[in-house]
């Protein structure tokens, strides 16, 4: 939780992981509510209403728990997961607020919370959709539980609790509108500064950043670099849109093969590739490289009604300390070795 904290501003997982944690702790909260009243009032529907609530909330939970840490940032599950928690965060109001007190529940405040929730990813529109949502669902509450609406009281309560609500969906939307779009500014730009622009990989740059930050901290890795063989073929023959197309192509397959937590994968320059591999075990980082490898060559290429198809070549080493321009020239060794032997293979030092 204190990791998520210090980076929430800067990554939207993290803010979705303090999000997700704080939905345990109302669930808890929402428990000690329920049945501190249950005490003084027993009713037998409400108990089992609950029970039913709390069953689906925890299924819900975690299952989106789960695999919000499993799927990569930025894919369509992943954004799925997220971007739909907000509608189980509305429905699970609209079902505790009538269990747990109506309009005197305890939990109303969470009403605030979840227009700011929404308002990340839907920004003042959703802010204010969430709030007109709200103030529907405590407008029926209202309605069904207090039986002289149209005292002064009761009309002074009801006004001041909806206006708040869309206080807070216009205000707060616009608040967390502005925020997000000056991080979406600087996502785009630390994009352009860390991104190649053709393949979407990390570009050089990240990948010097990168190797020398695992050095200084001992990581145990491995490190790949990979070339299409004869390219230079591809490109005469096809056209630089062809070879373009094929560059694109093959870092789609790179990026998709190495998930997140097995490692990072870089466009090194040209034709070549980088890829540094978080593990200590050679055999699972062949599995790797000859699922990448026998991707690469599987994978059709069309040009003109024309069928084509590349190879690659790749050297790997396990990092020993070395200083990162030693461990690139070590590496780099082996992938010419690669291609001296045929191309279409991995060849890793003998002493790891």
């Amino acid at each position: 939780m204190k990791i998520s904290l210090t980076t929430a501003y800067q990554s939207d997982r993290a803010l979705e992981i303090i999000f997700s944690s704080l939905r345990w702790f109302f669930l808890i909260l929402s428990a000690v509510v329920f049945f501190s009243q249950y005490v003084a009032n027993p009713d037998p529907l409400r108990l089992n209403l609950f029970i039913m609530l709390v069953v689906f909330g925890c299924l819900y939970m975690g299952v989106s728990d789960y695999y919000l840490r499993k799927w990569p940032e930025g894919s369509k599950n992943y954004a799925l997961v997220t971007k739909g928690a907000p509608f189980f965060d509305f429905l699970a109001f609209s079902a505790l607020v009538p269990l747990t007190g109506g309009i005197e529940s305890p939990l109303f405040p969470l009403a605030y919370l979840i227009i700011l929730h929404v308002a990340v990813y839907w920004k003042l529109t959703g802010g204010i959709i969430a709030a007109t949502l709200l103030t529907l669902t405590y407008t029926i509450t209202f309605l069904m539980q207090v039986s002289d609406v149209y005292t002064f009281s009761n009309l002074i309560t009801y006004f001041s609790q909806v206006s708040f609500l869309l206080l807070m969906g216009c205000l707060g939307g616009i608040i967390v509108s502005r925020e997000r779009q000056s991080h979406s500014e600087k996502n785009l730009l630390e994009q352009a500064a860390n991104r190649d622009y053709l393949t979407n990989l990390l570009n050089h740059r990240s990948f010097q950043e990168h190797l020398r930050g695992d050095l200084e901290n001992n990581s145990a890795f491995y490190l790949a670099l990979a070339d299409i063989d004869n390219f230079k073929l591809v490109n005469d023959k096809y056209g630089h849109v062809t070879g373009d197309k094929v560059l694109r192509e093959l870092g789609s397959i790179i990026n998709s093969t190495v998930s997140v937590k097995q490692g990072k994968a870089f466009r090194y320059g040209g034709e070549e590739f980088a890829i540094i591999i978080y593990n200590k075990e050679q055999d699972e980082v062949d599995k790797l490289l000859v699922e990448i490898k026998l991707s690469v060559a599987n994978h059709i290429f069309y040009c003109e009604g024309e069928a084509f198809s590349v190879t690659m070549s790749f050297g790997s080493c396990k990092q020993n300390g070395e200083e990162p321009d030693k461990l690139v020239e070590k590496v780099d060794k082996l992938l010419y070795e690669a291609k001296d032997r045929g191309r279409n293979r991995i060849v890793y030092s003998c002493v790891n």
